[in-house]
């Protein structure tokens, strides 16, 4: 379901300290700092679009920081894009600088610290959960603080699929009776929204990829390998038991020789079991048409049948319950 914040509620006194709250509530912990006192005018709309959560942001002219303490303050793991719509900001990420001008996109990390200067502005955001993006993270971490329209030609496609929601969201919104430029005053219909997220994953996954080119390469053996043990993974991912060393077994390799299989993957093997279980998970909290199953049901199916455990796990990679990620994707709240 969408949600609506205007800082225009609260006395103007106070408009600055809500943005404050309400950024680190939606994004992290972050500083804020307005460029001039007294009132702060400012508006954000959002909407989950599956794995992913769009943003529409209003807001003047002001000054964002997010620290190393405030990083290791905060579970959440995400990326985040801004399409500038109006106005215009200078980001630093990873040693850049860059100026970002409307129609551009950046790309940043919210795992590592970033500052941001905004002048007065209009910007439409997704926030993308590091899970959700099947490259290496200690790569794509140097992706952070990059403007992705210029960057070949998947990164132009980016640019254009977030600029398309953007308008089409306008339009609904003005069918709609609200206001024409609220680009998320009504979103895609509810059932399919999911599948819009999950295209513009892939689409920042393919500019990454490219931007960053081809991790070193295994060997065909390894590359073999790795594939069947990842089918067998899909396979038995509904086992609680599964683990590095009951895989290991199974494919009469030794766990160590089992880690080295996965290197060049970027990740551990607990972590796919993991990731791929989540991923299951979040597809079908998702789906509308499994609205009457039991979430607890749902993560038992999938090997997870902790229920405080798997509530963490997909709040730490999704940065929201699974009981408000359902709710938000689909409208239906069943909590147990």
């Amino acid at each position: 379901m969408p949600t609506l914040v205007d800082t225009s509620d609260h006395p103007a006194r106070d408009q600055a300290d809500f943005w404050r709250h309400l950024i680190s509530s939606a994004f992290g912990p972050f500083h804020v700092q307005p460029r001039l006192p007294g009132g702060f005018a400012a508006r954000l709309s959002g909407r989950a679009l599956g794995p992913v959560e769009a943003g529409d942001v209003y807001a003047p002219a002001h000054a964002v920081r997010r620290s190393a303490r405030q990083i290791a303050r905060d579970t959440r793991e995400c990326y985040k894009l801004g399409l500038v719509l109006r106005g215009s900001c200078v980001l630093r990420q990873n040693g850049r600088r860059i100026v970002v001008g409307a129609g551009d996109v950046v790309f940043y990390d919210l795992t590592r610290p970033v500052e941001i200067s905004f002048d007065a502005h209009h910007i439409f955001t997704v926030v993308i959960p590091h899970s959700a993006v099947p490259l290496p993270r200690e790569r794509l971490a140097a992706f952070g603080g990059t403007l992705l329209g210029g960057r070949g030609r998947t990164g132009r496609l980016v640019s254009s699929f977030l600029g398309a929601l953007a308008e089409s969201g306008a339009e609904d919104a003005a069918r709609n009776g609200a206001a024409a430029d609220d680009p998320l005053g009504a979103a895609p219909d509810e059932i399919y929204a999911h599948h819009l997220g999950g295209a513009l994953v892939e689409l920042v996954t393919g500019a990454a990829g490219e931007w960053l080119g081809a991790p070193p390469s295994p060997s065909p053996e390894g590359a073999e390998m790795l594939r069947a043990i990842e089918d067998w993974i899909e396979a038995r991912l509904h086992d609680p038991s599964l683990s590095p060393a009951a895989i290991a077994a199974a494919h009469h390799i030794s766990v160590r020789q089992l880690y080295r299989v996965f290197a060049p993957t970027g990740t551990t093997v607990a972590r796919y079991v993991r990731t791929r279980r989540l991923e299951h998970c979040r597809r079908e909290l998702g789906d509308p048409f499994l609205g009457t199953q039991r979430i607890g049901a749902i993560a038992n199916r999938w090997g997870l049948p902790d229920a405080a455990a798997f509530s963490r796990a997909f709040r730490a990679a999704y940065g929201q319950t699974p009981s408000d990620y359902r709710a938000r994707t689909t409208g239906i709240r069943r909590d147990a």
